[in-house]
């Protein structure tokens, strides 16, 4: 049983950019189920589904904001999840169900943990009370708002009841905590110096990682928001035959309307008769190497910037980047 579940503080869904992002990733990473923190939306319509990339297959189980602030938006691929009863409470929603193609019952719980210690404990309290009442078995994603100990920061300031609270409530839940692949933290102040913090994360019960023993859990690029997504999977699944595309921004970059019309010329001179099939099989080819081609078009892609701004993140977190390093990232955000 393979499958894919994503999580991402989006910091509001209000900005096109982050609608945008969320459907990128889903294009990318394809996951068969998404928990967004931080909406900051009442009410979710089909056409924000749709503009999230989510419409064809997806159900979903929204919390509300409160306010201004807060939501939490569960979605599944109905396809690959089987949702037998959902529930919403105010920082986390629950999907009860299971994996098609696996009879192990389970619980998926997507939180946004409160940022204050009174607010805390009621959360955990909370969250105890319902696990309680389901015994089957769980995982729990999102952005808890709480660290385990020294090493989910960067810099030497923690609250030591907040971090006892939130170690207390795994061991009450049974809970295990394990090993984020590709980075140490989730979430930047962006300030300078900047403080980095590991507030994101998936936990699961024996019960869980029994039924799926090859999961991992993965860091994700930063885009957009100050969180990094996470990524929990079972071994990589195989994406197939890739169709051929020809995208509208590919036709509006600078020589590319000159480079298509040398090659058919050209074509055109060694094959007189050259019909629709063979004029189309030119132009596919031709397509696909000029998108394979890095230095062609006007501006790095986003899928580099995106490398470049995580390697200087990496030298943030550990301590030797330069002033220069600095400005370089502001530089790369505003283009990214």
């Amino acid at each position: 049983m393979e499958f894919r579940i994503v999580s991402w503080n989006i910091r509001g869904l209000g900005r096109k950019e982050k609608v945008q992002a969320i459907r990128n990733m889903v294009r990318e990473k394809k996951p068969q189920v998404v928990f967004i923190q931080e909406t900051k939306v009442g009410e979710i319509s089909r056409q924000l589904l749709r503009r999230m990339g989510c419409d064809k297959g997806f159900d979903f189980s929204n919390a509300p904001r409160e306010g201004s602030s807060g939501g939490v938006l569960s979605l599944w691929d109905v396809s690959c999840f089987e949702m037998l009863e959902s529930r919403v409470f105010k920082r986390f929603t629950v999907l009860l169900g299971k994996f098609r193609g696996s009879s192990l019952e389970c619980s998926l719980m997507n939180v946004y943990g409160p940022n204050t210690d009174a607010d805390r404990k009621d959360f955990f309290r909370e969250i105890l009370e319902v696990m309680k009442n389901h015994k089957v078995a769980w995982c729990l994603g999102g952005d808890f708002n709480a660290i385990t100990g020294f090493a989910d920061k960067s810099r030497w300031s923690w609250n030591f009841s907040a971090m006892e609270e939130f170690r207390s409530f795994i061991q009450a839940a049974n809970l295990i905590n394990f090993l984020l692949i590709g980075g140490a933290y989730t979430w930047s102040n962006n300030r300078d110096p900047p403080t980095f913090v590991r507030l994101d994360r998936f936990l699961v019960d024996d019960e869980f990682l029994e039924g799926f023993p090859s999961l991992n859990q993965f860091l994700l690029s930063k885009v957009i928001s100050d969180h990094n997504a996470i990524s929990l999977e079972t071994k990589k699944q195989c994406k197939g035959f890739r169709p051929f595309r020809l995208y509208n921004y590919i036709t509006a970059e600078e020589g590319f309307d000159e480079m298509l019309e040398k090659k058919i010329h050209n074509f055109q001179r060694c094959n007189v008769s050259m019909g629709a099939y063979s004029l189309l099989k030119l132009v596919k080819g031709a397509v696909k190497k000029w998108s394979s081609n890095k230095t062609s078009g006007s501006a790095l892609n986003a899928v580099e910037l995106e490398k470049q701004i995580a390697a200087i993140e990496s030298n943030l977190q550990s301590g030797t980047a330069t002033m220069l390093d600095k400005s370089e990232l502001v530089n790369l955000k505003d283009k990214l």
